[in-house]
């Protein structure tokens, strides 16, 4: 432990103001600053790291706006599927698969998760790596630290960004994500990062901004840690036939598929449901007036990753189309 570290322990304040403290005029940023330089080397992250990535960071007002919106409208599960379903976005996905195969059956074949799906959620994430977000992760984990209204949960993915420049050396000018602290390619939260993310092209860092390969196999990993099933699919689109008890609705109840048939359920084009021996819950994202669909426990691993049933749905339903 440095001297100069040992000094700022003692008196509770660095004796030579830091480039945080000589940038910014607000004096409670930056102190606080300054203690967050001494949690994360106490934590056992690297001095050259810990002052390296927080030497120049600011409070971003934009990010601060965002965390603070109110959602003006809600849309619609069919305006949602309709806007990420486009005849491009398959297209796209469909190319996606024909270019890759082969590392996305190698990968599918470590991790159990067919490489529809990995390419769906890549897709729906970031359009196949074209949308990662603009924003400096750390300097938007720091906003959302010191002003955001989850302010611990914030701090504690601050922390894991500093890991990660620590233990991938990756530049924090590298760590490009949404608003949200969310990074690269497959939009994986710090703490997702540490968790998940796959060196799988082998050149010493998970580089889930610019190595395809490391975002494949991330993004099975971590859907497989979640509970992703290869004997199963996700679920399926269906019609009701009569009208349904609302306490039949939901992730918390379900039946067997012989049973949901018996309740009236059918397949969309009216055939009956299959005959297997799985149990499966009835899933309405817009509500009784919208749209039906009979899922599994594969569903139930997407929702963990996003806990949206658009997100689940669309998910679902684009690797149905890519196959």
């Amino acid at each position: 432990m440095s001297p100069f570290f040992i000094i700022f322990l003692i008196c509770g304040v660095l004796t030579a103001s830091s480039p945080a403290f000589a940038a910014n005029s607000d004096d409670g940023f930056a102190y606080w600053i300054q203690n967050l330089e001494a949690d994360a080397v106490a934590q056992g992250i690297s001095e050259h790291t810990v002052y390296g990535a927080l030497n120049s960071v600011f409070l971003d007002d934009r990010v601060i706006a965002l965390d603070q919106r109110q959602p003006e409208g809600t849309a619609t599960f069919d305006d949602y599927n309709r806007r990420i379903l486009s005849d491009e976005m398959v297209q796209k996905g469909r190319d996606v698969l024909d270019g890759n195969s082969d590392i996305l059956k190698a990968i599918s074949k470590i991790y159990g998760v067919s490489p529809q799906i990995i390419v769906a959620l890549w897709g729906i994430e970031s359009r196949y790596g074209k949308n990662i977000g603009k924003y400096n992760v750390v300097d938007s984990l720091v906003t959302l630290a010191y002003e955001g209204r989850r302010s611990a949960f914030f701090r504690g993915e601050l922390m894991n960004a500093l890991r990660i420049i620590d233990q991938d050396h990756i530049p924090s000018s590298s760590l490009r994500g949404s608003w949200a602290g969310a990074m690269g390619q497959c939009q994986f939260m710090p703490s997702t990062y540490l968790k998940y993310a796959v060196d799988y092209d082998g050149d010493g860092r998970r580089d889930i901004w610019k190595s395809d390969a490391d975002v494949f196999a991330s993004i099975a990993r971590y859907i497989a840690a979640e509970g992703w099933s290869s004997d199963l699919t996700w679920g399926r689109e269906v019609q009701l036939t009569q009208s349904l008890d609302s306490d039949e609705i939901g992730l918390d109840h379900g039946h067997s598929l012989i049973e949901w048939q018996g309740l009236g359920v059918r397949n969309l084009d009216g055939d009956p449901l299959p005959t297997k021996d799985l149990r499966a819950s009835l899933i309405q994202p817009d509500g009784a007036d919208g749209r039906s669909f009979l899922v599994y426990d594969n569903y139930r691993a997407l929702m963990r990753w996003n806990r949206s049933t658009y997100f689940a749905t669309t998910v679902g339903l684009l690797a149905d189309r890519l196959r």
